[in-house]
C-alpha cells in the first residue's frame, strides 16, 4: 500500500487479488505518476503468489472463509450477527489466523526511522507452536524513545519501493516506516551490507520464503555479520544463501523450493475447493496457470526480483513484461470505479473477478461490513446488475435481475447460505 498524509495512493488486497489504484485510468494512458503507483502494488500481487509467506496469508484467510461458511451452514435455524466471533473457528483456523496477525508487522506509518535496537520476543500460539515476533526500538523525529513491530509487511513495502525507485521516474517519497525499514534494520546490524541496495531484493525475498519474515531477516543478517560475510554482488549473496542459510518450519530444517511447491499445491487446492460447478470452470483454469506459473518462476529464473531491477525502465523492461504477460494483472480498480484486469497466458476470462466477492463476503463475516462494496463493479461489469437497497444493508437478500444473480449473491447461494438468517 502506498500511503502519504493519511492519503492512500494504492492499495493491494492481501490475498484476494484486488488492487486500487489513484489513477484516472489503466494502460498506455496512464501518467508517470499512476504508472509508479501501479507497479508498486503490482509487486505486492507477485508477491502474494511467489513467497512462501505470501501463500499462507492467502491459506489462513480462505480457511477463515471456508470454517466460517461451515459453521453458518450448521446454524440453518439460528439468527446469526456479524461480524462472527472467531471462537466459531475450529482451534487450528484460529491459530494460523493469530499467527498470521502476529507476523504481519506494524500498521502504523512513521516519518523518521532512527532504530537503535532490535528484540525478539516469545509468543505461544498453542502447544505445539512458539511464534518469534521482532520490535524494533527507535527515536522519533521528536527526539523520544518508541517501539515499532518489524514483520512481512515491512518487507514487502521495501521490496516494493526499492523495485519502484528503480523502473520507475515519478514515484512518491514515502515514510520511513514500513517503506525502508527493511533498508534501516539491515543497515543497523550490518553495515555495508546494503552498500549495493538490489542486496535487499535478495535479503527480503529470502526472508518471504518463510512463515516468519521479519524474524527471519534479522536471524539471518546477524549470521551474515557473525560470519563476516559482504557479497561482491547480488548474485553472490543469492547463491550463498541458498547453500549455507537453514531455513525452519516448525523447529525441522526445510528445503525452501521442496515447501514452496508444497505450500503453492495446497492453497491451490483449497481455493479450488470454493467453487465446485463446471460452471466455474475458467476460475479453476486461472488457478492453475497462476499457480503453476509460480512454481515455474522459482525454479527456473529464481533471481526474477533482480531480474527486474536490473533491466531498467518499466515501459522499456522486457523482462517485467514477460512476466507480465505470464502472470496477467489482478483486478484493477481506478478512482473512477472503472476496473481492469489482465489475463495470465493460457487463460481467457473474468473469473479473477470472484476474488473480489471473496473479498466482500469476508468483510461481512470478519468485519462486520453490511454494505456491498460491489456496486460500481456490477454498474460496471459487461452484465450490468440492478443496484437496489439490499446492496446497502444486506446484499445477502438481493434478488435476480432479468434471471441475473449478483455476484454476491451468486456465490452466497453457491455456499448453500440462502436459508441462513443473519442479524444486523
Amino acid at each position: 500500500m502506498k500511503d502519504l498524509n493519511k492519503t492512500t495512493f494504492g492499495l493491494y488486497i492481501p490475498s484476494f487479488f484486488c488492487m486500487k489504484i489513484d489513477a484516472l485510468t489503466y494502460g498506455n494512458n496512464m501518467t508517470e505518476r499512476e504508472l509508479s503507483l501501479f507497479i508498486h502494488e503490482y509487486i505486492h500481487f507477485l508477491q502474494s503468489f511467489t513467497t512462501i509467506y505470501g501463500l499462507e496469508r492467502i491459506n489462513s484467510d480462505f480457511s477463515v472463509i471456508i470454517n466460517m461458511v461451515n459453521w453458518m451452514n450448521r446454524q440453518i435455524k439460528s439468527k446469526i450477527t456479524v461480524p462472527l466471533s472467531k471462537n466459531v473457528l475450529d482451534s487450528v483456523i484460529f491459530n494460523n489466523d493469530k499467527l498470521s496477525r502476529l507476523v504481519w508487522g506494524d500498521t502504523e506509518d512513521i516519518n523518521h526511522l532512527r532504530i537503535t535496537n532490535e528484540d525478539i520476543d516469545y509468543f505461544q500460539i498453542d502447544k505445539q507452536r512458539q511464534v518469534e515476533s521482532v520490535t524494533l526500538s527507535y527515536i522519533n523525529e521528536n527526539g523520544e524513545q518508541s517501539y515499532c513491530s518489524f514483520g512481512a509487511r515491512e518487507i514487502y513495502e521495501g521490496m516494493a519501493y526499492l523495485i519502484e525507485q528503480h523502473i520507475t521516474k515519478d514515484f512518491e517519497v514515502s515514510p520511513d516506516h514500513p517503506y525502508c525499514t527493511a533498508a534501516k534494520v539491515a543497515n543497523h546490524i550490518h553495515p555495508h551490507l546494503l552498500d549495493d541496495p538490489r542486496n535487499l531484493l535478495v535479503l527480503c525475498d529470502r526472508a518471504l520464503m518463510s512463515s516468519n519474515p521479519g524474524s527471519e531477516f534479522v536471524r539471518m543478517i546477524k549470521w551474515l555479520r557473525k560470519v563476516d560475510f559482504l557479497p561482491p554482488t547480488p548474485d553472490y549473496l543469492f547463491y550463498f544463501l541458498d547453500n549455507n542459510w537453514e531455513t525452519y518450519d516448525m523447529n525441522q530444517k526445510v528445503g525452501v523450493l521442496e515447501t514452496f511447491v508444497n505450500r503453492v499445491e495446497f492453497v491451490k487446492a483449497n481455493l479450488h475447493s470454493l467453487l465446485q460447478d463446471a460452471y466455474f470452470s475458467d476460475y479453476h483454469k486461472w488457478l492453475d496457470v497462476i499457480f503453476d506459473y509460480a512454481i515455474d518462476l522459482r525454479k527456473t529464473e529464481p533471481m526474477f526480483w533482480l531480474d527486474i531491477i536490473d533491466n531498467g525502465y518499466v515501459k522499456d523492461n522486457s523482462y517485467f513484461q514477460a512476466i507480465f504477460h505470464f502472470a496477467g494483472s489482478p483486478l484493477i480498480e481506478t478512482v473512477k470505479h472503472e476496473y481492469f484486469f489482465v489475463d495470465p497466458e493460457g487463460s481467457n476470462s473474468e473469473s479473477i473477478s470472484f476474488f473480489k466477492v471473496f473479498n466482500q463476503i469476508y468483510k461481512l463475516l470478519v468485519e462486520g461490513t453490511t454494505q456491498c462494496e460491489l456496486m460500481p463493479w456490477c454498474n460496471n461489469s459487461p452484465n450490468v446488475v440492478r443496484i437496489d437497497e439490499t446492496c446497502y444493508k444486506c446484499p445477502w437478500k438481493h434478488q435476480e435481475d432479468n434471471g441475473e444473480l449478483c455476484p454476491f449473491k451468486e456465490i452466497w447461494q453457491h455456499w448453500g447460505l440462502n436459508d441462513v438468517e443473519i442479524v444486523i
